[in-house]
């Protein structure tokens, strides 16, 4: 059955219409929720509670064929959230000691990009994700977020320019 009909039968109640899509898009979902996220468990946290919601309110997605991108927007929604909630958070313990961790940071780390990613503000994080973790057009970005596409264009080239600044290296001096 086409994605259409499979959102119409679980439009109607068809639990497992709705099975066939989760599992359609699941790893699309992952991919572009641990983009945003930064983590693995809140990236599979934010789908579950995404396609739970997805579910529960089928009957508000006006054209069928928008699937996708409505679920796409719900599952960044829930990212979001996570994000806003884990801001709330105090800790109790003395944080670890800086030190340790910046033998890890430089330009030859592989983890730079990500953690350069996950700096971002929420919009412009959000649009990175989807345009180079979930490999999805301007359009259909601006359909998920419900901007312009002009919009979402100026997103991503403040974004790259963000990106780009955090991971070139600092200038040193040269002694004379």
């Amino acid at each position: 059955m086409n994605e259409t009909g499979l959102v119409r039968a679980a439009a109607r109640g068809d639990d497992r219409a709705f099975a066939a899509l989760a599992r359609r898009h699941e790893r699309r979902l992952y991919a572009t929720a641990h983009s945003i996220a930064g983590s693995g468990w809140d990236a599979a946290d934010a789908v579950q509670e995404g396609l739970l919601e997805a579910w529960t309110r089928l009957d508000t997605l006006r054209d069928p064929d928008g699937f996708r991108a409505w679920v796409t927007r719900i599952v960044v929604n829930k990212c979001h959230d996570q994000h806003r909630r884990a801001r709330r958070l105090v800790l109790v313990d003395e944080p670890p000691d800086d030190r340790a961790s910046h033998e890890w940071v430089g330009p030859e780390s592989a983890l730079d990009l990500a953690a350069a990613v996950r700096a971002l503000d929420d919009d412009h994080r959000t649009v990175v994700a989807l345009r180079y973790f979930a490999d999805l057009k301007v359009d259909d970005i601006a359909a998920i977020l419900e901007v312009p596409a002009g919009t979402v264009k100026s997103r991503i080239n403040r974004a790259l320019g963000r990106l780009r600044a955090s991971l070139e290296p600092e200038p040193t001096e040269v002694p004379r």
